[in-house]
């Protein structure tokens, strides 16, 4: 298989136990259908803290024109590929086949949606640590509807956006 940009041929690789296909001019990595979900639930590779700070601080959504006029075949069927913002907003843009062969990481993109992936994986499971407070803190206040009425009250505000702001102000002094 050739480089969607080069045209060289590409060289076979494995990148956390997944067999990818990469130019060894331009550095872009062919990955066939479902190897990137194979790829991102993988943490495998350290990444460093400059990489992921770098690429969660250039996300954007959508996808730039430059982008969507760019036309890039797909290796397999030669279709022209759709031009995606990886996990909508990640501003990594990437080349996917329509027909579902595969997807185009020009070079340097396989490390950013990765790091993309896991520092929100990270966050998930941060908060879902405090889940289990959060639901106590409700539960609590349910149970406790004289108490929250009346502390809700005091405060001037209604029992939900009581219970709602206890539980963001406890969130943000953590």
């Amino acid at each position: 298989m050739r480089c969607v940009r080069c045209q060289i041929e590409l060289v076979p690789e494995t990148y956390e136990g997944t067999q990818i296909d990469r130019c060894t001019r331009c550095k872009g990595v062919w990955l066939d259908s479902g190897e990137l979900t194979k790829i991102v639930e993988t943490i495998g590779v350290a990444l460093p803290a400059a990489l992921i700070r770098d690429t969660l601080a250039a996300a954007f959504t959508g996808v730039p024109q430059s982008e969507q006029r760019s036309v890039v075949r797909c290796p397999k069927c030669n279709a022209a590929m759709e031009a995606i913002n990886y996990d909508y907003a990640s501003g990594t843009v990437l080349d996917r086949c329509p027909a579902g062969h595969g997807t185009w990481l020009d070079g340097g993109e396989l490390e950013k949606v990765q790091a993309h992936s896991e520092h929100w994986a990270r966050q998930a499971r941060q908060h879902l640590q405090h889940r289990e407070e959060w639901a106590s803190l409700v539960q609590g206040g349910a149970r406790n509807d004289t108490g929250v009425t009346d502390e809700s009250r005091r405060k001037g505000m209604g029992p939900a956006r009581y219970l709602l702001s206890t539980i963001i102000r406890r969130c943000i002094s953590r």
